[in-house]
This record gives C-alpha cells, sequence and structure tokens, in this order.
C-alpha cells in the first residue's frame, strides 16, 4: 500500500509539473548589446539616436509576456502612462514597431536583425494585438472592450509602418502575417465607415487624421479601391469638420498647439509622405496652409532663438509654452512657405546633427538611462518616421518666410479671427511699438485663460505670456476673495475710433485705428484695454480689494524691477519695457518656478481698491 501510494504521488508530482511546465518561460533572453563593441561611426546622422534604443532594446523586448492569457503583451511601462499599462489598453501595442524595427533593420550595429528570440516576441506580441481587436475592427483603450476611436485609428498609423517593415525583412509565421494585415485593414474600414469614431473625430482631430496615414501606408503595399475611395471622401468631409475657419485643428472643440503641432503633423507627415506628387497631397497643403496662417499671428519669435513663443493660455487639453515644446518638422514645407519660417533651416539643421555627434562622442558608450514609468522612455515614433520623406528650407528661404509673418512684414494692423462652432474670438494688434494677442469667448475648459495672451516687443522679443491653468500666473485681474475673472467666459466688446465691431466666423483684417476692448468683472465691475501706438493702457473698475497679475518672461539676461512707485522697467538687449501704475497701489515682484522655453516666467502684482490704471510702454 505504501509503495503505491508513493507512486500515486510521484505520478501526481508529474501530472502537477506538466501542467505548470507551460507557465514558464520558454524562450531564450534577447540579450544585451555591449555598445563600447561599437563607434559613433558606425551610426549614420539619422541614426545619432539609435544608441539609446539599442542599449535598453533587451529590457523592452524581454518584457513581452511569454505565457498566460495575455502572452504577447508588452509588460512593461515605457510608452504611455504607468497606469494604463494594462493589456487592454491597446495605446501599449503601437510599441510592436519598436519590436518589428529591430528585427528587420539590417545594419552593422544591429545585433537583433532576423533574430529567433526577437521573432518569437515579435510573433507573440502580433498575435496579441491580432486577438485584441473587436469583430468591427475597433480597439479599446480605457478598459476591457471599450472600444474607441484612438486606440483604432492610432493602431492603423503604428501598424502601417509596421507591415511595411515586415514585409521587406526576415521571415515571421506566414499565417500570422496574413492576419495582421486582415486586422489593419479592419481597423481603417473601421475609422473609416463607423459615424460614431467620425463624429468623436471632429472634436479630436488628432486621433482621427492617424487613419490618413494608416491607410495610405496599407495602400502603398496592398492596391484597395474601396479603401482608397472611402479615405478620399472623410479626408474632403473632414476639410472643415476638423479644421477651424480660424484655422486651427480641433481639439476638446477648441484649440491646442500641443496636439496640433505634434500628432496632428506626424499623422501629415506620413500621410503626405505617401501622397506626394498626387492630386491626394494637395487637400494636406491646403489644410496644413490654413494652419500655418493661424500659426503665423500666434507664435512669436525670440531673439537669436530657434524659439517662437505661443499665445498659449487658450490651449484646450496640453500646455505647450513655445514651438520648441513639441515636434514641428513637417516637410509640407517645401509646398507651404508659411511652414518654413518655424522650422529648422538646412543649417541649423547641420549644426543639431554635429551637436548630436558631438555629445554622442563625447558619452560614447555611456547613453541615457531608461526610467521605467516615463511616458516616452522607449517610443515608438522613434521609429515611425525614418524613412519618410523630409524637406528643410535653405537659410534663404526660411529668411523670406520669416519676413512675411504679419507683424514682421507690417507694423501697422488689427486681425480679427473667429471661430464658427463656439464663439471663440481672437484679436491681434501690430502698432509700432508692440504685437498683442487679445483672446476672448466662452469657457470651454478649466485651464484656459481669456485677456491679453501675448505681448511682444519687435527687437526685444517677447516679454508677456498669459499661463494656462493658474490664477497668479495669468494676465487678468482677481477679487480678493474669488478666482481670476479671465479664467471664466470672456465677452468682450470691441471698437476702433469709438465705432462698434462685430466680430465674425473665419479672418478678418479690420480698419486702423485705435481698439478698445471692454468687458464686465463679475456682475459689477468692468475693465477696458486700449492699443495705442506705443502704449497700451488698462483701466479698471471694481468695487473693493483686486489684484491685477502681469506675468512676464524673463531671459537669463534681462532684469526686471520697480524703479519708482508706479514704475517698473523690464529690460531685455533690444529694448525696454515699462509699466506704469498708480503710484499709491501696492505692488510686488513675484518669481515663479514656471519657464516657457528659455525665458522664466515673473509676475507682477498690483494690489488695488475699487480702481486700477496702468500701463505698457515701450518708449
Amino acid at each position: 500500500m505504501k509503495r503505491n501510494a508513493g507512486h500515486a504521488v510521484i505520478a501526481m508530482l508529474i501530472t502537477v509539473t506538466a501542467f505548470i511546465q507551460p507557465l514558464r518561460a520558454q524562450w531564450p533572453a534577447v540579450p544585451d548589446v555591449d555598445l563600447s563593441q561599437f563607434k559613433p561611426s558606425d551610426f549614420t546622422d539619422e541614426e545619432l539616436d539609435i544608441p539609446y534604443y539599442l542599449k535598453h532594446f533587451h529590457t523592452f523586448a524581454n518584457s513581452v509576456l511569454e505565457t498566460g492569457p495575455n502572452k504577447g503583451f508588452i509588460n512593461i511601462s515605457v510608452w504611455r502612462a504607468p497606469d494604463v499599462n494594462k493589456p487592454y489598453d491597446a495605446r501599449i501595442m503601437e510599441n510592436i514597431l519598436s519590436l518589428a524595427y529591430f528585427y528587420c533593420t539590417n545594419r552593422p550595429w544591429n545585433v537583433y536583425y532576423a533574430s529567433p528570440a526577437l521573432r518569437l516576441r515579435l510573433e507573440a506580441a502580433l498575435s496579441f494585438w491580432c486577438h485584441s481587436q473587436n469583430t468591427d475592427g475597433r480597439f479599446s483603450e480605457y478598459g476591457p472592450q471599450q472600444w474607441n476611436l484612438p486606440a483604432t485609428a492610432f493602431s492603423t498609423k503604428f501598424m502601417g509602418e509596421t507591415i511595411r517593415l515586415l514585409k521587406g525583412g526576415p521571415a515571421i509565421d506566414t499565417a500570422l502575417m496574413q492576419n495582421v494585415i486582415v486586422a489593419d485593414r479592419k481597423a481603417i474600414m473601421a475609422v473609416l465607415t463607423i459615424e460614431d469614431l467620425y463624429k468623436h473625430g471632429k472634436d479630436y482631430s488628432n486621433q482621427y487624421t492617424n487613419v490618413w496615414a494608416g491607410a495610405l501606408a496599407y495602400l502603398s503595399l496592398f492596391p484597395d479601391k474601396e479603401i482608397s475611395d472611402r479615405l478620399i471622401a472623410r479626408i474632403k468631409q473632414s476639410a472643415t469638420d476638423f479644421q477651424s475657419p480660424a484655422g486651427f485643428f480641433y481639439e476638446a472643440g477648441g484649440t491646442d498647439f500641443g496636439y496640433n503641432f505634434n500628432t496632428h503633423h506626424s499623422n501629415l507627415w506620413m500621410a503626405y509622405s505617401y501622397s506626394r506628387n498626387t492630386p491626394l497631397a494637395n487637400a494636406f497643403i491646403e489644410e496644413e496652409s490654413r494652419y500655418y496662417t493661424w500659426i503665423s499671428y500666434n507664435a512669436v519669435p525670440e531673439p537669436a532663438s530657434l524659439y517662437y513663443t505661443i499665445n498659449r493660455a487658450i490651449e484646450m487639453r496640453q500646455k505647450a509654452t513655445t514651438t520648441q515644446s513639441y515636434f514641428i518638422t513637417s516637410p509640407l514645407g517645401e509646398a507651404v512657405a508659411g511652414v518654413r519660417a518655424f522650422n529648422m533651416n538646412t543649417d541649423e539643421k547641420k549644426k543639431s546633427v554635429a551637436d548630436a555627434r558631438k555629445s554622442l562622442e563625447q558619452n560614447w558608450p555611456n547613453v541615457q538611462k531608461l526610467v521605467t514609468g516615463a511616458f516616452s522612455a522607449f517610443s515608438p515614433y522613434a521609429f515611425l518616421h525614418r524613412t519618410h520623406y523630409q524637406w528643410y528650407p535653405s537659410p534663404q528661404q526660411k529668411a523670406a518666410a520669416i519676413s512675411q509673418l504679419p507683424y514682421i512684414k507690417s507694423n501697422r494692423f488689427i486681425h480679427q479671427k473667429m471661430d464658427s462652432r463656439n464663439p471663440t474670438v481672437f484679436t491681434y494688434v501690430r502698432q509700432p511699438g508692440y504685437y498683442a494677442c487679445f483672446n476672448s469667448g466662452p469657457r470651454l475648459k478649466p485651464q484656459q485663460r481669456y485677456g491679453i495672451g501675448l505681448l511682444w516687443h519687435p527687437k526685444a522679443g517677447s516679454f508677456l505670456q498669459s499661463q494656462t491653468d493658474t490664477d497668479d500666473a495669468a494676465w487678468g485681474t482677481k477679487p480678493e476673495n474669488g478666482r481670476l475673472y479671465e479664467a471664466d467666459t470672456l465677452d468682450a466688446l470691441f471698437s476702433i475710433n469709438n465705432k462698434p465691431i462685430h466680430p465674425t466666423p473665419g479672418s478678418h483684417d479690420l480698419p486702423n485705428g485705435t481698439l478698445t476692448v471692454a468687458y464686465k468683472l463679475g456682475t459689477s465691475g468692468k475693465k477696458s484695454i486700449v492699443f495705442h501706438e506705443q502704449a497700451i493702457e488698462v483701466s479698471i473698475q471694481h468695487p473693493g480689494r483686486f489684484t491685477e497679475f502681469i506675468p512676464l518672461l524673463l531671459g537669463n539676461t534681462d532684469s526686471a524691477s520697480i524703479i519708482a512707485p508706479g514704475k517698473l522697467k523690464l529690460e531685455k538687449p533690444g529694448g525696454a519695457i515699462y509699466i506704469l501704475y498708480d503710484a499709491a497701489a501696492k505692488a510686488t515682484l513675484k518669481e515663479t518656478t514656471l519657464k516657457s522655453g528659455l525665458q522664466r516666467v515673473m509676475v507682477l502684482g498690483i494690489e488695488e481698491t475699487d480702481k486700477l490704471n496702468y500701463s505698457f510702454s515701450t518708449k
């Protein structure tokens, strides 16, 4: 009996072992790479960022789950926020492109080219992605089976480039490859045909236009009349649905410089690369032209710098202080002259490459550490655009484009833009002494701030920028026990030489003259701003105590100080700006931790009771 019992125990252990065995890791590890075995010169000018990704690739690739119901999921938080790094979030699987890049790229430094260990993980990730798809082609993001537009549309863009790599790369499972192609087509068709997804795209254009890129990548490999016809129809339909007559692309129903510059322009870059020299490219050229007309009024150059400071406080979702805060390289500059003012020219590009190579050589073989939990520590965007068309203006072409920026081309105008979906109004005033952006309209998002958004001196650069989502570093008036009035709906009245101006949707040049803007402060106060040639006068009437906040921008060599009662001097290399206010008012200067490009934000606070008059003067 004891012997039989022993045999039974052994048999049970064998059975349990056999059951557990598949749950254990079976794949050979993707090995680390020793960068000291290579030289910086092994990497081309276009590959100077690759050593970082090459060094950390084994950590990334080995995170692919080998067993269990989520086999193939990329189980490391290096793309997207840590709290959304879940198997149901298809956005995480955009990083399949990173796996495919190293598997398919045949370069002397790429020890992972055609790697069997990598192939196992790539195939598992592709299989997991296919099985994550809903029957109608959509993918989920925020929870199991919570199918949505971004998860689906972004999938088409990144999978479009993944399939292109796989089609020309080492072998993978044939049946799996066919499944991936079918799944990608289903996702493209879902975005192009499901009306709820298109409706969502009207408010979040950057999400929808991923399919411009994804569908065109697919069509470059697999001609498909149905997709082509539906794509062209949606592109035509979106011309007014996705882009305001003011020029910006809709985000949450308003404007957002971060998403417009970043994701939306990634989509346009890829779409233009595939459609260049075809009739379809004209649609992208036209919308890019309208967008950069918008930007030309809302971004101003800083002296001796690549930075343009943005009229940022109207942004709906992200927080972009300058154009250099985001990726804005656009090959559409070859067709749209307005783009050229904001992109690096060929000389600046060469210098950027030289600086990057010098840094790589000085630190070799060390690269930055991989910070797990960082939003884009290992981003698929690093590999998305490597084969896409690039174009940079010559120094002369860039200089010509800058000369056509409205506030440089002319030293006197009043221009107004208005959205048609929401009555937001953007007013731009150029006088010989300054350039000003004034924003007004309904409160669309809590982080928005209205009023004076940006002030710029033609030689000294920007000197005031209202900051997003703050009550003490945004321009405006704050009662003693309340919030900044400019953080709420601002219904402004406009007049030029005392003649009322009534804003209408679109873009309009207004008559020259003295512009006055007036609006209420709460139920019993009022405020007016008068734009003269060399000065801007602000008048406030408000019962009780209040503080006026004026956020100033200072570079490393700039200074700001209260030089006398009622007088502040902001001195920059290109000129001085004075703020003159009631001498009896209590004024304080406060440093903040906020930055705007290379400039820091310092706030002048003026405390008064019942009324305050002050002015900005450039003389």
